[in-house]
C-alpha cells in the first residue's frame, strides 16, 4: 500500500508481465513490433535507352488528335531524358541511334456530366468526367529493327464537385494528389485541357517505365522483436543496406521456422534495396535474384504471414523484366552482326506488341502463305504472338510487295505495331471497248 492506499504491487507484476512478453514475443510484423521505412523501388527497364541517342516520331489516326499527339511527344522527351542523364534528343530520325514512334489512335476528353443533390437546405452539383487516350508506340534502331511495340490505353472516370479548384479531393473539396501520379496535384480537372494533360501525363509515365529505370517510393515492412533484428532495421532505417546484411548474416539461423522466416525476409528487403542502388545491369540482377529467393524462403517457411505473399507478388515484374532482358541478350548472341543491338545500348528486350513467347518475324508470314495456309488463320497467328516488323523498312516492304500479300494480312500487321491501316486504292472501271466499224463492201 502506498501512501493513498493504492496497492503498489501488481502495478509492478503488470509491468513485469509485459515485459516479459515483450521478450518472449519473437520477431514478426505485429503491432508490437511495427516498423515500416521507405524503399525506392526501382523497375528495369524493357527497353533500356542509356548512352546513346533517340529521336521521337509520330501520328494520328484523325487530325483531331494532332495537339494530343505534340503535347505527347515532348513531354515524353523531356520525361525520359529527366530519367536518364546519359540520353541524347535528336529532332532527326537519321540523326539518331533510336527512333520511338508513336500513333495516337484513340482520344476522348468530353465535357463532364453534371447532375444536381438536394439535401434540405443544400444543393450540390457535381461534375462527372469522363475520358481516354490510346497510343500504340514502336521502338527502332538503326536497322529498322523493332525491340519493343505496345498499345498503350490510359483513362479517367471520377465525379467532383462542381466548382473544386485543381489538387482538391473530388467530394470534399480538400487538397490532395492523384495516387501514382508523380508531383501531380491534378486530380480535379476544371476544363477539358486539364483532363487532356491528365491522361497524357498518365500515358507519358506508363511509356517512360518501360524504357527506363523508374523510381517508385514504397513504404514497406521491417521485421523486428529480436535484438539483431532490432540492430538490422535501426540501419536499413538509415539506408546502410551493407551493415544491415552483415549483422542478419552474423545472427545465424534462428531455431524456429516462423522465427527465421522474419529473418529471411529481412535479408530479402536488404538484397531488394541494394539492387536498387547498384549502377551496373549484372549487380542489379544479382541482388535482385537474391531478394527473391530470400523471400521465397520466408514464405515457404511461414505460409501463415500474409504480408510475404504480397512481397513476393510486387517483385514478381521487376523479376519477369530481368528474364526478358536475358533472353534478348541470348537472342542478339544468335544475330548476324548486321542485325545485332546498337553496342551504346546498355541492354534492350524482345519485341512485344502483345502475346509471350517467341516473336514471329515478316519471313514467317510470308512462309505461311506462300504455303497456302488461309489468311484468316495467318491472321490469328499474328494476333498469338509478338512480331518483329518495320513497315517503312525498304527492304521489308519489297518482300511483302514480291509475295503478293493479301492486304487484309498487311493490315492486320500493321494494327500489331501501330501503323496506320493501308487503304485499298479502286481502280477505275475499264471503259467499253468502242464498237468496230463495220466495213462495207
Amino acid at each position: 500500500m502506498n501512501s493513498n492506499g493504492f496497492a503498489i504491487y501488481p502495478f509492478f507484476l503488470t509491468c513485469a508481465a509485459i515485459s516479459q512478453y515483450i521478450a518472449l514475443a519473437g520477431p514478426g510484423f505485429s503491432t508490437l513490433h511495427k516498423k515500416t521505412i521507405h524503399l525506392e523501388v526501382r523497375k528495369p527497364a524493357l527497353v533500356r535507352l542509356a548512352n546513346t541517342s533517340v529521336a521521337f516520331q509520330g501520328a494520328a489516326t484523325n487530325h483531331e488528335y494532332q495537339p494530343v499527339l505534340v503535347s505527347l511527344l515532348t513531354m515524353l522527351g523531356t520525361e525520359i531524358v529527366k530519367n536518364e542523364k546519359t540520353l541524347v534528343l535528336k529532332s532527326n530520325i537519321r540523326d539518331a541511334d533510336w527512333t520511338l514512334y508513336m500513333n495516337v489512335t484513340g482520344y476522348s476528353a468530353p465535357n463532364p456530366t453534371k447532375a444536381t443533390q438536394h439535401a434540405g437546405n443544400a444543393t450540390t452539383v457535381t461534375d462527372h468526367w469522363t475520358g481516354s487516350l490510346n497510343v500504340a508506340y514502336r521502338v527502332l534502331d538503326r536497322q529498322g529493327r523493332v525491340h519493343d511495340a505496345d498499345n498503350v490505353r490510359v483513362s479517367y472516370d471520377k465525379t467532383s464537385v462542381e466548382g473544386a479548384g485543381k489538387g482538391t479531393n473530388m467530394l470534399t473539396g480538400l487538397k490532395n494528389k492523384i495516387p501514382g501520379m508523380k508531383g501531380s496535384t491534378d486530380s480535379v480537372p476544371t476544363s477539358t485541357e486539364d483532363l487532356k494533360q491528365i491522361l497524357i501525363r498518365k500515358a507519358v509515365e506508363d511509356i517512360s517505365a518501360k524504357l527506363g529505370n523508374t523510381s517508385l517510393p514504397l513504404q514497406v515492412r521491417v521485421a523486428n522483436g529480436e535484438d539483431r533484428l532490432n540492430r538490422a532495421a535501426v540501419l536499413m532505417d538509415q539506408k546502410l543496406w551493407a551493415r544491415a546484411l552483415q549483422e542478419l548474416e552474423s545472427a545465424g539461423a534462428f531455431p524456429g521456422a516462423e522465427d527465421e522466416s522474419y529473418r529471411l525476409y529481412d535479408l530479402g528487403l536488404v538484397y531488394e534495396a541494394i539492387s536498387y542502388e547498384a549502377k551496373g545491369y549484372k549487380d542489379q540482377r544479382t541482388n535482385l535474384f537474391l531478394a527473391q529467393e530470400m523471400y521465397d524462403k520466408a514464405m515457404e517457411s511461414n505460409r501463415k504471414e500474409k504480408y510475404f505473399v504480397e512481397t513476393v507478388a510486387r517483385l514478381r515484374d521487376s523479376i519477369a523484366r530481368y528474364k526478358t532482358l536475358d533472353d534478348q541478350q541470348k537472342a542478339d548472341g544468335k544475330l548476324p552482326p548486321a542485325v545485332k543491338s546498337s553496342p551504346s545500348v546498355t541492354q534492350v528486350a524482345t519485341p512485344r506488341s502483345g502475346g509471350t513467347g517467341k516473336a514471329n518475324s515478316v519471313s514467317d508470314i510470308i512462309k505461311l502463305h506462300k504455303a497456302d495456309i488461309p489468311k484468316e488463320q495467318i491472321i490469328e497467328i499474328i494476333k498469338s504472338a509478338p512480331l518483329d516488323f518495320n513497315p517503312v523498312d525498304v527492304q521489308t516492304v519489297l518482300a511483302i510487295k514480291e509475295a503478293n500479300l493479301p492486304i487484309e494480312v498487311q493490315n492486320e500487321m500493321r494494327k500489331k505495331v501501330g501503323a496506320a491501316p493501308i487503304r485499298p486504292v479502286a481502280r477505275p472501271a475499264t471503259p467499253p471497248a468502242a464498237p468496230k466499224k463495220q466495213t462495207t463492201k
